[in-house]
């Protein structure tokens, strides 16, 4: 055998070892959530439950509309994002195709505030408002700083 061919066997042992290893390492990953794991739901008035997951048809109901959390941190943060987006939705109007349409946007560089728009291209999840107007009452309602950390996730 030339130094080649040695060199071809020793990377290839090397290769099914490392895929090997990648196999296991995704066996003894589990998915969260499993029977008996804490988890976290925020329940129809807004208050953040604690219970133990048991695999149930009304829990994976819960887990396919992303109303599952690992910690309570995390079922907090999305009661207060709701919340935030309810409170700039008082401001807001749906999109309307040729007319201005006024969407608060974040420089992430200047950790400040924009106020774009756009006629006819809707963007996903983008709360639009009929004026600048408008869109700088929903500001100042809501607070900067709540926009900036649950609807951006930015926190100076």
């Amino acid at each position: 055998m030339n130094l080649h061919d040695e060199i071809l066997k020793i990377k290839n042992e090397l290769l099914d070892e490392f895929d090997k290893r990648v196999e296991a390492l995704k066996v003894d990953e589990q998915e969260f959530p499993q029977v008996g794991d804490d988890y976290w739901f925020i329940n129809s008035t807004g208050n953040v439950i604690n219970e133990k997951w048991g695999g149930l048809r009304f829990e994976k109901d819960r887990l396919e509309f992303g109303n599952v959390f690992q910690t309570e941190q995390q079922a907090q943060f999305a009661v207060e994002k709701l919340k935030v987006e309810a409170e700039l939705r008082k401001y807001s109007r749906p999109f309307e195709c040729g007319a201005f349409n006024c969407c608060i946007s974040l420089d992430k560089d200047d950790v400040c505030f924009y106020l774009d728009s756009s006629r006819y291209f809707q963007s996903q999840g983008t709360i639009y408002f009929e004026s600048r107007i408008k869109a700088q009452q929903a500001i100042e309602s809501v607070g900067e700083e709540r926009i900036k950390k649950y609807i951006f996730g930015v926190e100076d």
